[in-house]
């Protein structure tokens, strides 16, 4: 006869998510340091990058949510000079837990998939074994450089005959990157600054083919608790397996021991977790304090996730045209103790040093306290700190949280 499954509840699960996402406690309950960015990037797997600078850069605001005020200048020392983090491709582009990084390895000896080397778009993408020496000779040469080197002079007498064709050695140093032969020593104002790996990352081997597998389930179970199969899907998108992958991966780490499969109430669906988290799930506190959530934060990678447990339904509508958003370009959720209440729509205008939120709106059925208000007008406050704006300016009916 089967043994019976473990049976949770649906706010164990929760519980436990927020725990795993260090969501779990107020800002100021912990101080960003590198043995704590460690720990943040090795729990929920990567920290997404984003170039858009509405309020602040994706990394930044999804650092700040969690730990409140810190100094990027001593973030990017530990990430770039201290290598507590390698760039590379986790859930897009991010930055991973350099411990990760034999899983990287691994994927940069599979560029390019196998997939895509029969797409059409493949051989319009494709560079040429040329162009690629040209970029590697030239790093080699002349040291760590941004893609904007690659452009042409604009004197036409240095640059004939000489500079090779911009636009497919661009995307040669792009193609390097995901092979494994350049890397991203830093980022200067955002721009990434490429040299050879070799003088980037620490020496080391490539993981297994299986480990590589189960590196897609065991890091989507480590940033998300308990879940399904369609809730850890693209995740982590490298690497982003098929369905029968997905399948084959939690067969052979259930069957291992590695993985276990519990019942959730009020579901028929089929739940995995990691053991060790079973083991003291019942200490983790309920979740509380209020903060907002990068529209790229890992919590909100799997949008089905969150509107499933959470019933908040989220999507982000920066590419919607204006007269057809529904909340905002660059909207932000509420979260507060546990609960996505609402969200907000922020912009810092830098030039008069001024953080403008320009509509708020709040969930079906959440109705605010003093408590909450004024937990939300710290966070909004912390923000403007953050983003070294001297003001608030809130939305008619919320003028008392500037």
């Amino acid at each position: 006869m089967p043994r019976a499954l473990p049976t949770l509840s649906r706010d164990q699960v929760v519980r436990l998510w927020f725990h795993r996402q260090g969501l779990t406690e107020p800002q100021d309950a912990n101080r960003l340091t590198a043995e704590t960015l460690r720990l943040h990037l090795e729990r929920t797997g990567a920290l997404q990058l984003d170039t858009i600078n509405v309020v602040d850069r994706a990394h930044y605001l999804t650092l700040w949510s969690r730990f409140g005020l810190y100094d990027r200048t001593a973030l990017d020392r530990w990430m770039y000079d201290d290598q507590v983090a390698y760039e590379y491709w986790g859930h897009e582009a991010s930055l991973l837990p350099i411990s990760h990084l034999p899983i990287g390895r691994r994927r940069m000896r599979r560029f390019p998939p196998e997939s895509w080397k029969a797409k059409s778009w493949w051989k319009h993408f494709k560079t040429s074994a040329a162009s690629k020496r040209r970029v590697l000779e030239r790093l080699e040469a002349e040291g760590p450089l941004e893609s904007i080197d690659f452009e042409p002079s604009p004197d036409p007498v240095k640059s004939a005959g000489v500079m090779p064709p911009a636009r497919e050695d661009k995307r040669s140093l792009k193609l390097l990157w995901h092979s494994g032969r350049v890397a991203i020593r830093k980022r200067r104002h955002f721009r990434c600054v490429y040299d050879l790996a070799e003088h980037v990352l620490p020496a080391g081997e490539a993981a297994t083919p299986a480990e590589f597998e189960d590196s897609w389930l065991l890091t989507g179970l480590s940033g998300n608790g308990i879940a399904t199969e369609g809730h850890l899907t693209n995740y982590i998108t490298g690497p982003g397996p098929k369905h029968d992958v997905r399948k084959r991966v939690i067969a052979r780490n259930l069957k291992t021991g590695r993985i276990v499969e519990v019942r959730v109430n009020g579901s028929r669906r089929r739940w995995f977790a990691l053991p060790e988290h079973l083991e003291s799930i019942d200490d983790i506190p309920p979740p509380r304090g209020t903060t907002l959530v990068c529209p790229f934060d890992s919590l909100l990678w799997q949008r089905k996730r969150a509107e499933e447990l959470l019933d908040f339904r989220y999507r982000i509508e920066i590419y919607v045209p204006a007269p057809k958003r529904e909340f905002g370009y660059y909207v932000l959720p509420i979260l507060h103790d546990g609960r996505l209440v609402g969200r907000l729509d922020p912009k810092v205008h830098r030039d008069r040093r001024e953080l403008e939120v320009r509509a708020l709106h709040l969930e079906h059925g959440f109705k605010p306290t003093k408590r909450f208000e004024r937990a939300l007008g710290q966070a909004l406050h912390s923000l403007r700190e953050f983003v070294e704006a001297e003001k608030v300016s809130m939305p008619k009916g919320w003028e008392r949280l500037a």
